[in-house]
């Protein structure tokens, strides 16, 4: 839809700019500009959904950019809290052990405490590689530049149905590996690995099944499980975080994301990703 043309539209645009510095410095000396007599005919219901569609697609990258932000503080809190807290533990046995290296000290019959000490600290050295092949993981997993996403999906469905012996994960894929985006494979990775732990957390489900199908000139992906479903108006504030990362996710790479449920009904999860507009972002 459009705005405006001609002439109006630089004319809205102008007094649009204005009125958002004056917003911006409300304790500004500087004049206010008042809005042109010619403007106001323009600001009406009609010419103002124009205006209401170039906000939602502000308000898009806002909440976009809520969610990259909030996936930074939790790997800076993952690496404070993991990886700082082993690195200080240690810090505080080598410096032990130094400690302990001259002849007095084993003469004193020390030599006990500080290989204790070692052992403490080699044990500290798995753990923080473990806390980086986690970190790492949570990045960018390493299976997905190994095998492919076809392939982690497969083993993320086998993990999964693995964990209960009443949660049965299937799988159907009828797509080469050669034709999704590289791009692409990350944000197909995330979306299926956060709608089966919600699915296993919430759903109540006994089959889910994760369809990943080239049809016609898109890649469309599908979790569908046969759990209580949710009432929409009712969802809870984790569920529905994880759902909007999954539809912000979704359309980094201009991908559509459905969300079909009611109670007693299970949940689908419908995602697709147009083909030839990602190849040409490539």
């Amino acid at each position: 839809m459009t705005l405006v043309k001609d002439k109006s539209f630089d004319l809205l645009g102008h007094t649009l700019q204005a009125l958002s510095v004056s917003s911006i410095t409300p304790n500004s000396s500087a004049p206010k500009t008042p809005i042109p007599k010619e403007i106001i005919p323009l600001l009406d219901s009609h010419r103002m959904a124009g205006l209401a569609d170039f906000l939602d697609i502000a308000k898009s990258s806002t909440n976009r950019m809520s969610i990259e932000e909030a996936e930074k503080k939790r790997i800076s809190r993952d690496l404070h809290d993991g990886l700082g807290q082993l690195l200080t533990s240690m810090n505080l046995h080598i410096q032990k052990c130094l400690t302990g290296c001259d002849a007095q000290a084993v003469e004193n019959g020390l030599l006990a405490e500080h290989k204790h000490s070692l052992h403490a600290l080699s044990s500290m050295v798995k753990q923080a590689m473990n806390e980086v092949r986690t970190i790492c993981s949570a990045i960018r997993p390493a299976i997905l530049d190994d095998l492919g996403v076809v392939a982690a999906v497969s083993w993320q469905c086998r993990q999964v149905s693995q964990i209960s012996a009443h949660f049965d994960v299937v799988s159907e894929f009828s797509i080469d590996e050669s034709e999704i985006h590289e791009e692409l494979k990350t944000v197909i990775y995330r979306i299926v690995q956060e709608s089966l732990n919600n699915a296993l957390k919430y759903s109540q489900a006994k089959r889910v099944k994760v369809s990943l199908l080239h049809v016609h000139n898109a890649i469309q992906l599908t979790i569908r499980d046969d759990g209580v479903g949710f009432d929409p108006a009712k969802i809870n504030d984790r569920l529905g975080m994880g759902l909007m990362s999954m539809r912000e996710r979704a359309e980094t790479v201009d991908g559509s994301l459905r969300v079909n449920t009611d109670v007693d009904q299970g949940v689908e999860i419908s995602v697709d990703f147009p083909v030839k507009k990602i190849a040409l972002n490539g």
